[in-house]
């Protein structure tokens, strides 16, 4: 197993934290989440993955030091030994907190509401920050978020990708923008392909963005 090493940059391109994706090396290939997550859920072992990239996580931020985000499974949400697993690590390791960025995707927030109210509870303490991922025009199904101790949430890149044309998305993004800040969320930008999406995002009212065109200023 390894984390990926993607920077996520503010709008005056400075890191913001680095989005870390889990890969696993199979018949001498590394593959990314998606190729195996949906058997680990057939296998029910998604949480035996998690616990890993949680392990790994840790130690790259005790020796590099950098913010790193990991994206956790929804299955994981509804796993009452995952949640033990990983606050036992933070109180092993609680300097690590405040640098620990944790994401969960859009559709498990949706589906598992109170199990992900649980993981905020749980995690809020150490100071990690939490956030949802593959965020899209089901946003406003989501409850309740100014109580969920959120910190930031990802837009997902089928609203990025083009933005710099698509009038349409821009105002999708003008007011999922404008509701997140009025609850205190950053706003991240997810799959920035190019120049002119990247130029685009800051008017929109973009916090940040990450994705194959973003660099970390140097």
């Amino acid at each position: 197993m390894q984390l990926g090493s993607y920077p996520v940059v503010r709008r005056d391109g400075t890191l913001l934290h680095l989005e870390s994706p889990v890969r696993l090396l199979m018949d001498d290939n590394w593959q990314p989440a998606g190729y195996f997550m949906p058997w680990a859920a057939r296998l029910n072992i998604t949480g035996r993955i998690d616990e890993a990239v949680v392990r790994h996580a840790v130690t790259r931020i005790q020796v590099e030091g950098h913010a790193l985000a990991i994206n956790l499974s929804a299955e994981s949400l509804c796993d009452a030994g995952f949640r033990a697993e990983l606050t036992a690590r933070l109180d092993k390791a609680p300097e690590v907190g405040t640098r620990l960025w944790v994401e969960i995707p859009e559709y498990g927030v949706i589906q598992h509401p109170a199990e992900f109210r649980e993981l905020c509870r749980a995690l809020k303490p150490y100071g990690c920050h939490l956030g949802i991922e593959h965020v899209g025009r089901r946003f406003d199904h989501i409850k309740n978020l100014h109580d969920l101790g959120l910190d930031y949430i990802k837009v997902d890149a089928s609203i990025i990708n083009g933005i710099d044309q698509d009038m349409g998305n821009q105002n999708v993004l003008r007011s999922l923008c404008t509701v997140a800040h009025s609850i205190g969320l950053l706003v991240i930008a997810e799959g920035v392909r190019c120049k002119a999406e990247r130029d685009a995002l800051p008017h929109l009212g973009l916090d940040g963005m990450t994705g194959p065109d973003v660099q970390l200023k140097r």
